[in-house]
C-alpha cells in the first residue's frame, strides 16, 4: 500500500465489508450520505440512499450469477483531501464457487465525508461495469 490507512478509515471499511458480506442493508445505509454520487464506466448519477439500499439485493443476485460466494477487501489506501474529505481506493477479490474460473478482482474508489463523529460515502466509483462483467461471466443473463 502506498500510504498508511487511518484507524478510522480501516474501521469504516471493516464495517462496510462485514455488512456487504451479510447483506446487512440497515448497516450499509448508515455508511452512505442521504444522496451520493455514483459512477462507473457508463456515467455518473446522483443516487438517493434509499434507492441504493433497495437495489442491493439485485446487485447480490448479479454476484451470485457470477459464481461469487463472498467478496473480500484485499487492498485499501487513503489520501486526505482536506479536513472534511478523504479519498479511498479499494481492491476486492471474489471467492468463486468454481475454482477453475479466472479470479474475479474488482476495484472501486470512494470519497468519504466526515460528519461529526462518523464517515459517510459521498462519491462511489466502480472502476468496472458490474452488469457487463456479470454478463461476461455468467449464464442466464441476456448478453
Amino acid at each position: 500500500m502506498p500510504n498508511e490507512v487511518s484507524a478510522e478509515v480501516r474501521a469504516f471499511f471493516d464495517r462496510f465489508e462485514r455488512a456487504s458480506d451479510s447483506l446487512d442493508v440497515e448497516t450499509i445505509a448508515t455508511l452512505f450520505a442521504e444522496v451520493f454520487m455514483s459512477a462507473d464506466p457508463n456515467g455518473v448519477r446522483a443516487v438517493p440512499r434509499d434507492a441504493f439500499v433497495a437495489a442491493l439485493p439485485q446487485r447480490q443476485k448479479l454476484f451470485d450469477l457470477m459464481g461469487a460466494t463472498a467478496i473480500r477487501l484485499t487492498a485499501l489506501s487513503e489520501t486526505q483531501l482536506d479536513d472534511n474529505y478523504v479519498l479511498v481506493h479499494t481492491q476486492w477479490a471474489a471467492d468463486l464457487r468454481d475454482p477453475s474460473q479466472a479470479p474475479l478482482t474488482l476495484s472501486s474508489s470512494f470519497i468519504l465525508r466526515r460528519g461529526g463523529e462518523s464517515l459517510a460515502v459521498v462519491f462511489y466509483l466502480n472502476h468496472q461495469d458490474i452488469v457487463a462483467l456479470a454478463q461476461s461471466r455468467a449464464t442466464g443473463l441476456p448478453k
